[in-house]
């Protein structure tokens, strides 16, 4: 028993330090550069965010599990590290060389790698894409009615907002039209942009809250994963969502990835397929943006984080309740991972 969940441990703890050692060494490289290069958006350090907890889980996948990994996920495991690193390349040198198109360029590689890879995926192996969760017709109904869900989740978050800053007439003429644009977006967002948003659930959902949920059990599990997603946003709580309330855009964030990671957890386990949280991580950052205005930077007041804290809590608290949250943690089965957990149930 030891010996397996100390196994668990040292995936988790590599995991945790590839993660976040990449996480704030950009952070770094972030503050220095967008002190001394107005011309880089602090939007690019985000995109480039979100693609490295999967690129964790992945390197710690392939050094405990390489050999049961399908070959036609060893392909789409390279084609996301190639993405990465290309990524990389085209960060360092666009710097220095086309710092204003930066962005631009890399969300033509994120279209081009999204496109490709969600070829490969409806066009391959499902067996191969199970090892992950990846099968886009798994559950399919589940998947589109807690899709839904959340929307309607989000934008009852979005009204509570409007009638405690001040009724409801900026609702109907302005917050609608954004509502019903932001659903159209939908659609094309999961095949021209997924893969960043895959970037973080293969790390956070996929990966890291099957262990947590062995080591600590489904509830505490759950609350800890969010607790460090939270955390993870530190750099671009500094430099990008809210540089003059720093403090305040943390406090918040570790709350909302908190509350609003107990329902993913539980869309997650009652989908058992990847491509729910996706899909529900997209949805939230396009009406993230959309009601920011068309961007993520927002100074946060005090009654804002109070706010903000106490409508998460009210809308996804509750599902910490389900049924998916109860019972011993190997009667749980997320996805492949069913068999991770009745590798360890006995232990």
């Amino acid at each position: 028993m030891s010996i397996r969940l100390g196994q668990i441990k040292k995936e988790v703890t590599m995991f945790l330090i590839i993660t976040f050692v990449i996480t704030f060494l950009m952070g770094v490289v972030m503050f220095f550069i967008l002190k001394s290069n107005n011309n880089i958006k602090a939007d690019t350090f985000g995109l480039l965010q979100m693609l490295y907890p999967a690129l964790a889980a992945i390197i710690v996948q392939l050094r405990y599990d390489k050999e049961n990994v399908p070959r036609g996920l060893m392909r789409f495991f390279k084609i996301y590290i190639v993405t990465f690193v290309l990524a990389m390349g085209i960060f360092a040198v666009g710097v220095f060389v086309f710092p204003t198109k930066v962005d631009v360029v890399l969300n033509g590689l994120i279209v081009i790698a999204s496109l490709i890879t969600f070829i490969m995926i409806c066009s391959g192996n499902p067996v191969a894409y199970e090892k992950i969760n990846m099968v886009l017709t798994k559950n399919f109904k589940k998947v589109a009615l807690l899709g839904l869900l959340f929307l309607g989740l989000k934008i009852i978050t979005i009204m509570f907002s409007v009638l405690i800053y001040g009724g409801l007439d900026e609702t109907f003429k302005e917050l609608v039209p954004k509502i019903i644009l932001s659903i159209v977006n939908i659609p094309f967002g999961i095949a021209l942009s997924y893969i960043i948003f895959f970037g973080e659930e293969l790390g956070w959902r996929e990966y890291l809250q099957v262990r947590l949920q062995i080591l600590f059990g489904k509830k505490k599990g759950v609350i800890i994963l969010g607790f460090i997603w939270g955390i993870w946003h530190l750099p671009l709580c500094f430099m990008l969502y809210s540089p003059e309330t720093p403090i305040f855009c943390v406090i918040s964030h570790v709350f909302y990835c908190m509350f609003a990671g107990i329902f993913l957890g539980y869309v997650y386990m009652k989908t058992e397929n990847l491509w729910s949280v996706i899909i529900i991580h997209l949805i939230n950052n396009t009406l993230a943006v959309s009601f920011n205005n068309g961007g993520y930077t927002q100074v946060i007041s005090p009654m804002d984080l109070v706010a903000g804290i106490v409508i998460s809590a009210i809308v996804f608290l509750p599902f910490i309740f389900t049924k998916e949250y109860k019972g011993e943690i190997h009667e749980s089965k997320i996805g492949n991972s069913t068999n991770f957990y009745k590798e360890y149930n006995n232990l």
